[in-house]
C-alpha cells in the first residue's frame, strides 16, 4: 500500500506540474495608435495603415501644460487643431503635463488646475461632436510632485466622469514605493525613452532591451491593470564636445550615411563630423557626435513578447507610437498588422 500511495502522490506532484508548465492562453490584445501631432488630418497612408492592422483606437494629444515662468502658472500649449473630423475612430484625449508645473504648483492651486484641464478637454471634444469614453494624463512625475499630481488626477476624474489612465515610466514601475501608485484606472507602461539621450556614451535612448531587462521584471507585481505602447520614430541626436547640442527628427543611419562629410565609427549607429557645415539645418563643426537610433522590428518584437509575459490582466490595450506616415515608412505594413496580432502562446 505504501508503494501504491507513494505512486499516487508522485503522479499528483507530475500533473501539477504539468499544469503549472502549461502555456498561459493569449492576451486579447486591443490595438491602438498613438497620435502625436499639432493637426488632425490622416494622410492615406495613415488610413491604409489603420485598415490594414484594424486599429479603431487613436490616443490623441490634445494638448500640453506647461508651467509659465512669468506669469507663474500653468498655461496649455501646442493645442490640436482639427482639420478633419475623426471618422470611424474611437479617440481619447491625452493630456501632457511637464512634471515642472506640478512642482512649482501650489498644492491650493491643482483644483484649478484639474478644473482648466477638464473644461478645455470638454471643449475641444465638443467642438468636433466627440464623446471620450476615457481620458489619459501623461506626465513624467517624480516623488516631489507626486502628491499634487495625485491630487490633480483624482479631481480630473471626478470633473469629467469618464475612466482616467495615466503613462506610467519603467523607473515608475521599479520604484513603485518611492514613486507611487497613480489613482487611476489603467496604467500606460511607455516602453521607450529608458536611457539618458543626452548622454554620448548611450548605445539607443529610445529602445534598448539590455536596458529595459533590468526594469521588466517588477511589472508581475505592479497593482495597476496595464496596457502597454512601444516605440516606431527615429532620431539623431548630435552632441557637441559630449554635451547634447540638438535633435533630427525622423533622421536615422541611412540617411547619414551619404554624406562624405561624416565618418561612420565602429559602432555604425555613430558617425563623426570630418569638417564644419550645414546639414538638415544645423550648423556642424568639425568632431561633431551624432548618434542615429532606430526600432529594430526583431527589437520590437521581442519587447512585445517580454511585456505581454510580465503583465498580469489578461485583457490590454497594446499600442505604436505614433501614427505619422513618415515614421511609418520604415516599417512594412504587414509587420505592423503582426506586431498589434496577440501572441499564438504568452
Amino acid at each position: 500500500m505504501r508503494g501504491y500511495a507513494g505512486l499516487v502522490c508522485w503522479m499528483t506532484i507530475v500533473q501539477v506540474c504539468m499544469t503549472c508548465q502549461s502555456p498561459q492562453p493569449p492576451k486579447q490584445l486591443t490595438p491602438a495608435f498613438y497620435h502625436w501631432k499639432a493637426v488632425y488630418k490622416l494622410t492615406p497612408t495613415d488610413k491604409e495603415v489603420l485598415r490594414q492592422t484594424g486599429v479603431q483606437r487613436l490616443y490623441v494629444r490634445f494638448f500640453d501644460v506647461d508651467w509659465d515662468e512669468q506669469r507663474k502658472q500653468p498655461t496649455p500649449k501646442s493645442v490640436i487643431r482639427f482639420a478633419e473630423r475623426p471618422t470611424n475612430l474611437t479617440l481619447i484625449p491625452v493630456v501632457f503635463i511637464t512634471n515642472r508645473t506640478m512642482l512649482a504648483l501650489p498644492a491650493s492651486a491643482v483644483p484649478t488646475l484639474a478644473q482648466h484641464i477638464a473644461t478645455k478637454i470638454q471643449q475641444i471634444a465638443s467642438q468636433h461632436h466627440l464623446a471620450p469614453r476615457e481620458v489619459q494624463l501623461d506626465c513624467d512625475w517624480s516623488p516631489q510632485s507626486r502628491s499634487r499630481y495625485f491630487t490633480l488626477l483624482k479631481l480630473v476624474k471626478k470633473q469629467l466622469r469618464v475612466p482616467v489612465s495615466a503613462t506610467i515610466r519603467l523607473h515608475q514601475i521599479k520604484y513603485a514605493e518611492r514613486t507611487g501608485i497613480p489613482p487611476v484606472d489603467r496604467g500606460m507602461l511607455m516602453v521607450y525613452n529608458m536611457a539618458d539621450w543626452k548622454n554620448a556614451d548611450t548605445r539607443n535612448s529610445i529602445l534598448d532591451l539590455d536596458v529595459a531587462r533590468r526594469y521588466i521584471g517588477f511589472i508581475d507585481k505592479y497593482p495597476l491593470p496595464l496596457d502597454a505602447v512601444l516605440p516606431l520614430f527615429r532620431w539623431t541626436i548630435v552632441y557637441r564636445n559630449n554635451r547634447f547640442l540638438t535633435i533630427l527628427n525622423n533622421v536615422d543611419g541611412k540617411q547619414l550615411s551619404p554624406f562624405p562629410f561624416l565618418q561612420r565609427q565602429a559602432d555604425s549607429s555613430r558617425f563623426v563630423a570630418l569638417r564644419d557645415t550645414t546639414v538638415f539645418g544645423v550648423s556642424v563643426r568639425t568632431g561633431d557626435l551624432f548618434r542615429a537610433e532606430s526600432c529594430r522590428e526583431q527589437d520590437l518584437t521581442l519587447a512585445k513578447n517580454q511585456l505581454l509575459s510580465h503583465i498580469q490582466n489578461q485583457s490590454l490595450t497594446f499600442s505604436l507610437y505614433h501614427l505619422d506616415s513618415t515614421v511609418l515608412a520604415s516599417y512594412h505594413h504587414a509587420y505592423l498588422q503582426t506586431l498589434l496580432k496577440p501572441n499564438p502562446e504568452n
